[in-house]
This record gives C-alpha cells, sequence and structure tokens, in this order.
C-alpha cells in the first residue's frame, strides 16, 4: 500500500497545527528551506507512523465523546501520546514540526520521506 504524498501532508500536519497555534511569528520562519540527513527524515517517518497509529485510535473515540469537554479532553490525551512518539522516534516536537512544516514548501523533501514511508510498508 503506497501513501499518497496528500495524505502524509494532511497527517503530518494533523499534529503539527494545534502545536504550531502556540508559537510566534519568529517560530514561522522555520519553514525555510532546511536540508535533513537520511536518520532525521527516518525519525520523522518513524514518529508519522506512531501518529498515524494513535489518530485512526482515538479519532472514533473523540467523535463518540458524549459531549464538547470529553472530546476535548480525549484528544489532550491523544496529543499527549503523539508527542510521547514523536519523543521515541528520537526528534523533539519542534524538530517533528519544522520537518512537517517543510514537507509543504519542498516538493523533494515530500517525496524523500514517501519513499521512507514505501520502504518501511514492503
Amino acid at each position: 500500500m503506497k501513501t499518497p504524498a496528500i495524505c502524509l501532508a494532511v497527517l503530518a500536519l494533523l499534529l503539527a497545527l494545534p502545536m504550531a497555534q502556540a508559537q510566534t511569528n519568529a517560530g514561522q520562519a522555520t519553514a525555510q528551506k532546511v536540508s535533513y540527513s537520511d536518520p532525521q527524515l527516518q525519525k520523522f517517518a518513524n514518529a508519522y507512523r506512531a501518529i498515524v497509529m494513535l489518530s485512526r485510535e482515538y479519532a472514533p473515540r473523540i467523535k463518540a465523546a458524549a459531549d464538547i469537554q470529553e472530546a476535548e479532553e480525549i484528544n489532550k490525551e491523544a496529543q499527549g501520546k503523539m508527542i510521547g512518539a514523536i519523543e521515541q522516534a528520537g526528534l523533539s516536537k519542534e524538530q517533528y514540526q519544522q520537518i512537517a512544516g517543510s514537507l509543504q514548501s519542498d516538493p523533494a523533501l515530500l517525496e524523500r520521506v514517501n519513499k521512507i514511508l514505501q520502504q518501511g510498508q514492503q
């Protein structure tokens, strides 16, 4: 099964957007074109896979929540686990966000990450 580029970008932003709201305009400068090593991208791919799994686990729970407060609590729990997955993969939350942001503006980088993800599925 191949991971479409759009799917990668959307799901990567699933985590990146809520955290990015807390950043200042200075943090937006990190979206500049940056060079990433293959080991860094492998860590990103590992974190991304874990986040996708957590998203699949938590999305139905959030949808089935009795009210907004319960949904927010479940979402907060999911985000905590997602941050834990990023750190478990060997990246900081900020490093993950930086790579995810770079994917939006760098098609070559997106292609590299897609290849890593596809190799992991074989």
